[in-house]
């Protein structure tokens, strides 16, 4: 695992107008008790609300979670709300009187919520899925997802971002570098994917730069500018992704550790990924407890339910991403699934990171000044 020390202030632009939302704390529920603020909740004395909101952009895993909780709990009110952008619950956090107990969040959006007092800190210690965390995930949480000594979010999935994807009929062998983009062998079998930022890092590992701090940004233009002819095509939506490489209408390209695994193993594609030797990304996706939720002792007992374990290792079921656990445990986890014939070796040895987690390192947010210099560079790429 590449090791990088998270500076919040490269990704910050905002000012601190939530501070006074954690100052009044969270509403409380309509059951008359006083409020308590999740980090002082008893989760081995606790009676939840009646009541619980969460909101997730993995949908089959959020139904499942809220279904599965407010029957073990015997909680009778829930919903549950999806999303396609976390700009749409970052708002409402914004604006106040969001009514939201329980939120899936990502990248920029979880810095910005942590340091705007948009969210509440965890009592990470009495969470069984906090002890379950790899020592690097702690340590990634209380970097990227913590301040003045508290956790403001659990771990959700665990994603590579972008993976280097290739069909085996055509690589003898998993391409051990970037520079299979720039390979004229393949021109018209690549794709890349239309979004700044993961283009310009690519060329920035292809070129041995620090992704997150590039010393020669010209350097990454002229050699996108000289990639971008060899693409069949640029695709900026997941499951058209895929289809490019289910269809063989491309054989490389970057894509997603999750949209792989679906080509491989629900459209039966001869199709694979890797990570190149000159590095690649990881990051995650996150829940959190906004501050000013209305039911917060529901939703701290839902943070230590959903991420322990034998509850998280669902997300892979109902979603078909990985769950952000140890990856050498992941045998044991499944054990009766394996069992059952619900997932095979190969599904688990897949979400296995193994020697690559070497090459890894974690995708801290960029800072805007980075994200509008990318945006730029590829924007003169392009046209």
């Amino acid at each position: 695992m590449v090791e990088r020390n998270i500076s919040r202030r490269t990704v910050l632009k905002t000012t601190a107008a939530g501070g006074a939302a954690a100052a009044a704390g969270c509403l409380g529920g309509d059951d008359g008790r006083e409020y308590v603020r999740p980090m002082d909740v008893d989760l081995d004395d606790v009676e939840p609300e009646n009541e619980i909101n969460m909101w997730n952009w993995f949908y089959d895993f959020r139904d499942w979670t809220v279904e599965e909780f407010s029957a073990e709990y015997g909680i009778e009110n829930s919903s549950s709300t999806g999303y396609s952008s976390a700009a749409e619950w970052y708002s409402r956090l914004e604006a106040g009187n969001h009514a939201i107990d329980h939120v899936g969040s990502t990248g920029n959006y979880t810095v910005r919520s942590v340091e705007n007092d948009f969210f509440e800190p965890l009592p990470v210690d009495q969470f069984e899925g906090w002890e379950a965390l790899p020592d690097f995930l702690q340590e990634t949480m209380h970097d990227y997802a913590g301040k003045d000594g508290e956790v403001y979010a659990m771990p959700q999935s665990l994603l590579l971002y972008p993976t280097l994807t290739y069909n085996e009929d055509h690589f003898s062998s998993p391409p051990d570098s970037w520079g299979v983009l720039w390979d004229e062998e393949y021109a018209g079998d690549i794709c890349m994917w239309d979004e700044a930022q993961y283009p310009c890092q690519i060329a920035a590992l292809y070129t041995d730069q620090d992704p997150f701090d590039p010393d020669d940004l010209d350097e990454i233009q002229e050699v996108l500018e000289q990639q971008i002819d060899l693409n069949e095509t640029l695709w900026d939506e997941y499951n058209h992704a895929r289809g490019l490489f289910v269809n063989e209408d491309v054989v490389v390209g970057p894509l997603l550790d999750g949209q792989t695994y679906l080509a491989r193993f629900e459209d039966e594609a001869p199709i694979n990924y890797t990570i190149p030797e000159e590095g690649g990304l990881y990051q995650l996706d996150d829940m959190a407890i906004p501050t000013d939720c209305p039911n917060p002792r529901a939703a701290t007992l839902l943070m230590d339910w959903v991420t322990q374990p034998d509850n998280l290792k669902n997300i892979f079921h109902e979603s078909g991403y990985p769950p952000a656990i140890d990856h050498d445990d992941f045998e044991e986890l499944y054990a009766e699934d394996l069992e059952e014939g619900t997932i095979t070796e190969e599904e688990i040895e897949f979400f296995r990171w193994g020697e690559l987690e070497d090459r890894l390192m974690f995708a801290e947010p960029l800072g805007d000044d980075l994200l509008q210099t990318y945006d730029q560079i590829w924007t003169e790429v392009k046209n």
